[in-house]
């Protein structure tokens, strides 16, 4: 059931990522909604589950809208998989998260540049940095403290104490 909660949130997210909050732009930065919701997926519900929802999310997004298929997908994956991995330890309380979710963004963004560069000599570096990443990381980074309790209540299991 799990699956299906979490299909449901990446697809919702997907959803408004594309139709809504591309086409908003906050001093020069547009919100990548996609990436809070796979840090909150992640700390919630561990490496398997967020590091390939993140996977299938990026791939989606990767054959609709650009022109290498798995650059997305590799970044967001690489996400998932570090905020839910037990070597960094990260806590799952929403400081850590909401930070994460910052350098998650950062990293997203130099990842990205750094395979579109090597495989097409094009980088958006001189027109994004540093004002608009820091805004769209901050942005992000706010937005994780919606996801964050919206992930809580849906992944909600009942526990009965005896």
């Amino acid at each position: 059931m799990n699956k299906f909660k979490t299909f449901l949130i990446l697809l919702i997210s997907f959803i408004l990522q594309t139709t809504i909050f591309s086409k908003i732009n906050i001093f020069g930065a547009n919100i990548n909604i996609i990436i809070p919701a796979i840090v909150a997926i992640s700390q919630i519900l561990g490496y398997k589950i967020g590091g390939f929802g993140a996977l299938i999310i990026g791939l989606v997004e990767d054959f609709l809208f650009t022109s290498f298929i798995g650059v997305r997908a590799l970044s967001y994956f690489l996400i998932g998989s570090f905020v839910a991995s037990d070597v960094m330890n990260i806590s799952k309380d929403k400081p850590s998260g909401a930070i994460s979710t910052f350098f998650a963004s950062i990293f997203n963004f130099f990842l990205i540049n750094l395979i579109y560069y090597v495989f097409t000599s094009k980088t958006t570096l001189g027109t994004y940095l540093p004002i608009p990443l820091l805004v769209e990381a901050l942005l992000n980074s706010l937005i994780y403290l919606i996801y964050i309790n919206l992930v809580k209540k849906v992944m909600y299991i009942p526990t009965y104490r005896m």
